[in-house]
């Protein structure tokens, strides 16, 4: 499995919050997947995509806006071929009242040992029970086994392969926030965490961590949530 990262440059025409970013940045993408019937149909459809994106930057610390009339980039990744050729073909010069890409470049994420990730930006998971953010209703104990059976679930139903349950993922989880973080989406916020995972040294668990590079850990990735930093042995 091939992992793609595409780094876009855009121009942004006016003054966002950055809480307002995510959002920009999916309509970018969106509307650009929707002149194609095909990614428009692709877009619409309810499983892995298979592609994620993280944030413009730069953002400095306690910066609360991005200054319009200014030059920013982004980076989006896939593991889907067809997706990353049609990016390629035209993301640099696709264009909305916020957001005018300029120029992109691309890179294949290498098949080496990854010994860690983390997330870059909020990780959201779905609860199986419908109770809402984990910490109100659930153990750490059961987020791990609900954050482990989301990662396998997302690489089972996008790669047709099945996973062994009992395989470990990791040696250690690190999270980073003390409580919950909000981030607005559709008119609502989501409640999720950052957090760090030492990878553990088995095929099984570097196979799905690959692939979690370009699809993100956790749910809505296309949507800019649980975009993976990473660190190779």
């Amino acid at each position: 499995m091939m992992v793609k990262e595409i780094t876009i440059k855009t121009y942004l025409n006016k003054t966002i919050k950055v809480s307002d970013a995510q959002g920009t940045i999916v309509q970018f993408l969106d509307s650009f997947l929707a002149q194609d019937e095909k990614f428009a149909q692709f877009h619409e459809a309810n499983k892995p995509k298979g592609y994620t994106h993280d944030l413009l930057y730069p953002l400095t610390k306690g910066m609360s806006e991005y200054k319009g009339d200014s030059i920013y980039q982004f980076r989006v990744r896939t593991v889907n071929e067809e997706l990353a050729a049609y990016l390629l073909s035209g993301i640099a010069d696709h264009k909305t009242n916020e957001l005018k890409g300029l120029a992109r470049t691309v890179k294949i994420i290498p098949h080496k040992h990854i010994s860690q990730v983390y997330t870059l930006t909020t990780m959201v998971l779905a609860n199986p029970e419908g109770k809402g953010y984990w910490r109100d209703c659930m153990t750490f104990e059961e987020f791990e086994e609900m954050l482990k059976k989301s990662m396998i679930s997302q690489y089972e139903k996008y790669t047709g392969e099945t996973v062994d349950k009992d395989c470990p993922l990791y040696d250690q989880i690190e999270l980073k926030n003390k409580c919950a973080i909000g981030v607005p989406y559709k008119g609502i916020t989501l409640l999720g965490d950052k957090l760090s995972l030492q990878v553990a040294d088995n095929e099984t668990a570097q196979k799905v961590m690959h692939f979690l590079l370009g699809n993100s850990i956790g749910i809505r990735g296309s949507r800019g949530f649980g975009f993976l930093g990473y660190r190779f042995l």
